[in-house]
């Protein structure tokens, strides 16, 4: 099974995704889904990071779970926005810690405005991401969050699947809205950056990996 798994592994190096980088949105998002599509069509993913695997002959998809570390994640991060923001105005980068830092700039009466946001992701029960602003640093200014995440909402491009609610201070990640054109789905089963515990589910179709062999 593990000698299928890793051949298939290899061959979704070769299948095509349009742009997997366009809805990298403020880095984090790319943590999401730069660990489930890029990871799986730009490198191969070693079997140690598969602990688990499903599927039946009365299922149509194949899911398994992938696991990461921060480390990991920053550089895939790291390298997902130099490649994003290169045509981009908007300049930011993040960091992962015991917190997701978020470092960046916005408009603001015609002038960049650096800013440094805080948050901290809870995974919901049907595999989607949440995101709670728990601090911001605007330099000497005293904005709320709420007025710098409406900004961050009307200056960015973001992704139909992910929800900036400015008022509760949430970015909500859809991830159960979001599809590739091969049929991969993923979902977030653990995030938990203190103990450094990052986790995934990816489902794919069993007919893509019946059009692999």
């Amino acid at each position: 099974m593990k000698t299928k798994l890793t051949n298939w592994l290899k061959s979704l190096k070769k299948i095509r995704i349009d742009n997997p980088w366009k809805w990298a949105f403020l880095g984090l998002i790319a943590i999401i889904l730069g660990l489930g599509i890029w990871g799986f069509t730009k490198i191969t993913v070693p079997v140690n990071t598969i602990t688990d695997t499903t599927a039946s002959k009365n299922k149509k998809d194949v899911s398994f779970e992938v696991a990461a570390e921060k480390a990991e994640i920053n550089r895939l991060v790291a390298h997902s926005l130099n490649e994003f923001i290169e045509d981009d105005g908007i300049k930011y980068e993040l960091v992962l810690n015991d917190e997701a830092e978020l470092i960046g700039t916005f408009k603001l009466f015609g002038h960049d405005v650096q800013f440094y946001l805080y948050l901290l992701p809870y995974v919901m029960e049907n595999g989607n991401v949440q995101l709670k602003a728990t601090n911001l640093s605007v330099g000497e200014l005293n904005l709320p969050i709420t007025s710098v995440m409406n900004l961050l909402a009307k200056q960015l491009k973001i992704p139909e699947w992910v929800q900036i609610d400015s008022k509760k201070q949430l970015i909500v990640l859809n991830l159960n809205e979001y599809k590739t054109d091969t049929g991969m789905t993923i979902k977030a089963k653990k995030f938990d950056l203190k103990n450094d515990d990052i986790r995934f589910t990816i489902s794919v179709p069993l007919k893509e990996i019946k059009n692999k062999k």
